[in-house]
């Protein structure tokens, strides 16, 4: 399980919301200025733990928006989460960087 209280996670927190501005990213594709409280696991930390500390993997947050990413009953993403996570692919992982060609 992900350690959301360990001091790396803080630092890491905090680096995610100040490259951000403090401003919600999902609010931001629809023009609106929202600050953020959260940084998110687009890919979640407990089914992916292979991306819980990468940085293309994190997104900073309002509190409406980071409870809209999830099902707070089941735990899982919403159909909002699960789009956000379908158009965040991994490094590596890419059309582009398949050896299939």
């Amino acid at each position: 399980m992900f350690d959301y209280h360990s001091p790396r996670w803080a630092r890491l927190r905090a680096r995610v919301l100040r490259e951000s501005g403090y401003r919600c990213q999902w609010s931001k594709r629809f023009g609106k200025r929202v600050q953020a409280q959260h940084v998110h696991h687009i890919w979640p930390a407990e089914d992916y733990p292979q991306y819980a500390w990468c940085r293309w993997n994190l997104i900073a947050l309002s509190h409406e928006a980071h409870n809209a990413m999830h099902d707070r009953t089941t735990g899982k993403l919403t159909a909002a989460g699960e789009s956000l996570r379908r158009r965040t692919i991994p490094p590596g992982s890419g059309p582009a960087d398949s050896s299939s060609f």
